[in-house]
């Protein structure tokens, strides 16, 4: 009789299980066949960029003035991908694929009803960003790399090592998500919170202010005003981040980036503009962020942080920060988001371990 009483609710949670990975299986394959289909339906100012792409990867235009849409190009050429669009929108998405399953592995359990929706908001978001020719699908092995479920230095390591070679190769800002990154691990070696980390993400905006008015010679949002005042007027710019207060110098730079932070969790200003597809992508960063909130609170009610949660954290927290002093408008911050929604997923999902637990646990 014992066993057959465990033997049901085994039968039950696998069952739950099985019905969840069904769900995002079918989910993930109609993902890719939309991207074999060529993306229809996909509103063409979603395509500038990836339109940008094409013309220097065919070698059409030069675009020599930006470094990342450049190399983009250029590496896609290299690969031979110049006039394969549908192919080189399914390798990246098939990229995703990957870092959301290895994000997803052994986790999809413990995924709700608003779990699962966001799983759908991002495969729904990957084949519209990164299923076409794309700058955030080099993000993907940065990703890959910050899921190493290892503990332990190399992986801090090679982490770094990755955005380093990011940076590089494609956009000198990530060098200020590095700086983020380390400064969030920092906060983040002991018993982490929800305060501790709204906390440590406006003194890391304090800290950039300090860096650009010191070392730059500019306010702390001079690149986002620079990039909107050429774009002002222009019919598919719609969700432009324009200055929140009125206040000149640097105090009015900081509280302009600290209300974009907050206004990544909370996008009133989508939520403004009344349209059924901006209430879609508000709901869906509402519910992304209040789920990471709660994973951050039930982090702080174990006896210490996960390391290899704390990686993950830590690189969200580092993009996000910086993001909210250069994003020019919230369609880029979704994109840019795009590539790191497994990382995301993976934090909201992770179950903190008891510190008696072994190593193993809580993965």
């Amino acid at each position: 009789m014992t066993d057959v009483r465990l033997a049901g609710p085994a039968r039950a949670i696998d069952g739950d299980r099985i019905v969840k990975q069904l769900v995002v299986g079918l989910l993930l394959v109609a993902g890719a066949c939309f991207v074999l289909l060529g993306s229809p339906a996909v509103p063409q100012r979603f395509l500038y960029d990836s339109r940008k792409i094409a013309n220097i990867a065919g070698g059409y235009q030069g675009y020599d003035s930006d470094k990342s849409f450049r190399t983009v190009g250029s590496v896609y050429r290299e690969l031979g991908l110049a006039d394969q669009p549908v192919l080189a929108g399914l390798l990246g998405y098939l990229l995703f694929v990957v870092a959301l399953v290895v994000a997803l592995h052994g986790r999809l359990a413990h995924a709700g009803p608003l779990e699962l929706a966001l799983v759908v908001g991002a495969i729904v978001l990957a084949t519209v960003y990164v299923g076409t020719y794309s700058k955030d699908v080099f993000v993907l092995p940065v990703a890959l790399v910050a899921l190493w479920r290892r503990d332990g230095w190399w992986p801090e390591v090679a982490l770094v090592a990755a955005m380093a070679v990011y940076a590089h190769e494609f956009r000198d800002y990530w060098y200020l998500v590095i700086g983020g990154y380390v400064g969030f691990r920092l906060v983040m070696a002991r018993r982490f919170s929800v305060g501790r980390m709204i906390g440590a993400g406006l003194v890391a905006l304090v800290v950039l202010a300090i860096v650009f008015q010191n070392y730059l010679g500019v306010e702390l949002d001079f690149y986002r005003t620079k990039v909107n005042d050429a774009r002002l007027g222009d019919v598919d710019t719609r969700t432009l981040i324009e200055p929140f207060v009125d206040v000149d110098g640097p105090v009015g730079s900081f509280l302009n980036s600290a209300i974009v932070l907050a206004s990544f969790a909370v996008p009133l200003p989508l939520v403004l503009k009344l349209s059924p597809y901006y209430l879609v992508v508000a709901a869906f960063l509402v519910v992304l962020w209040g789920r990471l909130a709660r994973a951050v609170q039930l982090s702080g009610a174990t006896a210490g942080t996960d390391p290899r949660w704390a990686r993950l954290l830590a690189l969200v927290l580092g993009l996000t920060v910086v993001q909210s002093v250069f994003e020019p408008d919230y369609g880029s911050y979704v994109r840019h988001l795009t590539p790191l929604l497994p990382v995301v997923l993976a934090v909201i999902l992770w179950r903190p371990r008891p510190a008696a637990d072994d190593p193993a646990a809580g993965r």
